[in-house]
């Protein structure tokens, strides 16, 4: 990628994010459920990873049905995983998101507009007043996403899965969908403004359900689910 194109994405990116952020806050006020914020956060996607020359090849595994809310599961090694899961899923979708997010001027309105769920790691009683809400949104029906690593992989190794939004699952009674996202470091490592223009691969694995399930099968669906997101990026 040369320079310009290199200069010319970051400058694209910095301006349809700001302007999609004020118009999500416009948005907001005229749909409180915030869902049409989710509609441009997708078509917000969508342009950026066009415009970087960037392809989303989706392979998916998942029989999901319509009305039936999910707990989505992804890997996390770039700050594209967002942009991507946006198109990925055929469907409108919270993250839990780090508080730090919220406090980013603009992108942060933005994604309050979208009545995205924070969640404080720092403070255990704040985190389990975000993951109750999280669970007040999917028994409303809507469908919730986290990277359960916690933050972007350094070296491109999958990270220990944290379990909160696993018991948030079980606690739900709804599916876990696994997600493998291929690629995505390469276009746009951890640390890196630049987005490269390439092939990003995502794998929407199938269901795993999280009722009827044991205390010890409870207990280790954070590694079952791990298990099944780490064999889905080794694939080829």
């Amino acid at each position: 990628m040369s320079f310009l194109r290199a200069l010319a994405t970051v400058l694209f990116i910095a301006v349809v994010t700001a302007l999609g952020s004020v118009w999500g806050l416009v948005l907001r006020l005229r749909d409180p459920s915030g869902g049409r914020v989710l509609d441009l956060a997708r078509a917000w996607s969508g342009w950026v990873t066009s415009f970087a020359g960037v392809k989303i090849v989706v392979e998916n595994r998942a029989n999901l049905v319509d009305d039936q809310p999910y707990v989505f599961v992804a890997n996390h090694a770039s700050s594209l995983d967002i942009w991507a899961m946006f198109l990925v899923l055929p469907r409108r979708i919270r993250m839990l998101a780090k508080k730090q997010l919220a406090r980013i001027p603009l992108f942060g309105w933005g994604m309050w507009a979208g009545r995205f769920i924070f969640i404080d790691r720092q403070n255990a009683v704040a985190a389990r007043r975000s993951i109750d809400e999280a669970g007040r949104r999917i028994h409303d029906g809507e469908s919730v996403l986290i990277f359960p690593e916690g933050t972007r992989t350094r070296d491109g190794t999958l990270g220990p899965f944290k379990k909160g939004g696993f018991h948030l699952a079980v606690k739900a009674g709804v599916p876990i969908v696994p997600v493998a996202l291929r690629g995505t470091r390469e276009l746009m490592p951890r640390g890196s403004f630049l987005l490269r223009s390439g092939t990003v691969t995502a794998v929407v694995g199938e269901p795993i359900p999280t009722q009827g399930l044991g205390e010890e099968e409870r207990a280790n669906l954070n590694e079952r689910v791990r298990s099944v997101v780490e064999t889905m990026l080794a694939e080829k």
